[in-house]
């Protein structure tokens, strides 16, 4: 058969679906993929759905994202964010396709005071963490000039499970809120990140590691602050706390602790930024596109674009 332009596995997921949909845009021909039609813990099911679709490029989002979860099954959590993303590398290679890993900044742990750039050290603190930089280990290893990692943080997107919408039912549901202050990062819509991955495939960028996030950073609890503001919920009193705070408040209850969380995981997207010739939007642009695409996802959950009549 002949090869389609693009296979996204994790099409499922918050991110993987508007990949499909963006790509699909762009006038690609898209297959995107989930656990139903390419298990991410069987080789052969990769390896056979690759070299089927034979793909110019992947673009894998497939992965265990439950970071707490993640501590409670370390061994599910390595074989899928790290082994089977060595199958995915294979296969990919195998296929001669490009390669776009999505990975976290969660590998680091949050000592910086700085922007990480790309090349900084990774030091994960977590489960998570760990099981997705043996992720970039295995797509690193192939030296392939068209194999990327793209390190992005704090996602959120409309139809998904994420901070946002958490914060958005506690507050229409009158539950107290109260948000940790001392965890800094880069919040990041899927749609921008989607974007700047098939731009990386569109303008052939030199393999390697890549940062994608939106413009701006903040704390949890600002952006906890600025998601309330942004849906006319300005009014809820968000309260405060920090990461220490929180734990212990878990502890007192007979729960498990969280998973520790890097203090400062801020990523320097400048090299990406260079590469587009613009950088992502600012992450208040993003809410402010996020919440009106949220709340009709709510109503009626799109199904993912089944642009051949079928996954796979």
């Amino acid at each position: 058969m002949s090869g389609v332009d693009l296979l996204v596995t994790g099409a499922a997921g918050q991110l993987g679906r508007v990949v499909v949909a963006q790509g699909a845009a762009r006038g690609l021909c898209v297959v995107g993929v989930d656990v139903a039609e390419m298990p991410l813990d069987q080789q052969a099911a990769i390896a056979r759905t690759v070299a089927a679709q034979a793909p110019r490029a992947v673009v894998h989002c497939g992965a265990i994202t439950n970071v707490d979860g993640c501590e409670l099954d370390p061994l599910a959590a390595h074989r899928i964010n790290g082994l089977a993303t060595a199958w995915v590398a294979e296969a990919a290679a195998a296929a001669g396709a490009a390669l776009v890993y999505v990975s976290t900044d969660f590998v680091f742990d949050g000592t910086a005071t700085a922007p990480y750039p790309v090349d900084a050290a990774a030091s994960p603190l977590s489960v998570y963490g760990a099981s997705k930089r043996r992720g970039e280990e295995a797509v690193l290893a192939h030296g392939r000039p068209d194999f990327h990692v793209v390190r992005t943080s704090w996602v959120f997107g409309p139809g998904g499970r994420n901070f946002p919408r958490t914060m958005l039912d506690r507050a229409r549901s009158g539950q107290p809120l109260k948000v940790v202050t001392d965890q800094v990062g880069r919040p990041t819509m899927t749609h921008d990140l989607a974007e700047a991955l098939l731009d990386l495939l569109a303008l052939r960028a030199p393999g390697g590691v890549w940062h994608a996030a939106n413009e701006g950073q903040c704390s949890w609890h600002q952006l906890a602050v600025d998601v309330l503001r942004e849906a006319g919920l300005g009014h809820v009193v968000v309260g405060t706390q920090t990461a220490a705070e929180y734990a212990a408040g878990l502890v007192a209850q007979g729960k498990r602790p969280p998973a520790l969380r890097p203090s400062w995981s801020v990523l320097d997207t400048q090299k990406l930024t260079r590469l587009r010739g613009k950088p992502l939007p600012h992450y208040l642009d993003a809410l402010r596109r996020y919440l009106p695409l949220d709340a009709a996802a709510s109503r009626t959950a799109p199904p993912i674009p089944d642009l051949r009549g079928k996954h796979y």
